[in-house]
């Protein structure tokens, strides 16, 4: 790894205590972001971004946002699911591919980082096409379903 990804780890690390368990072990674990591993983010393609406002029946005004993120994997094995909860803020740009329209449209996840937002967290995932995906919130949960 370069010593800027380094630098990334050490800040997670040295800031564990404030970051809830299973966002730490996403955001520290360097399979997250390796160039070959098929649980990368590296590599993989958007399928769907669904963006929801949750209402109770009983207390429609008291609403949450939630975003569900769906990869599918650079081995095209495995979808890689990310559910932001509790999203207090959300940016999305995109851009046409134009390295291959044909294959998807955003092109493939480049880089993506974790970090704290004062008492939030904040996740930025870049594509190859310049399509930017950034997500502040308080809740998180990865999933993976793998195909055999």
């Amino acid at each position: 790894m370069n010593s800027d990804f380094d630098k990334y780890i050490s800040n997670l690390v040295a800031n564990k205590e404030k970051i809830p368990h299973q966002l730490f072990e996403f955001a520290a674990n360097p399979e997250r972001y390796e160039l070959n591993h098929p649980g990368s983010l590296h590599d993989t393609w958007v399928t769907s971004l669904t963006i929801a406002e949750n209402r109770n029946k009983q207390r429609p005004f008291n609403a949450s946002l939630s975003i569900t993120l769906n990869l599918l994997g650079q081995h095209h094995d495995r979808d890689i699911v990310l559910i932001y909860n509790n999203v207090k803020s959300y940016e999305l740009i995109g851009h046409i591919n134009e390295f291959n329209y044909n294959d998807t449209f955003h092109g493939d996840v480049l880089t993506h980082e974790i970090s704290l937002e004062n008492l939030h967290y904040q996740h930025i995932i870049e594509l190859r096409s310049g399509s930017k995906f950034k997500v502040i919130f308080t809740e998180f949960k990865v999933t993976e379903c793998v195909y055999t």
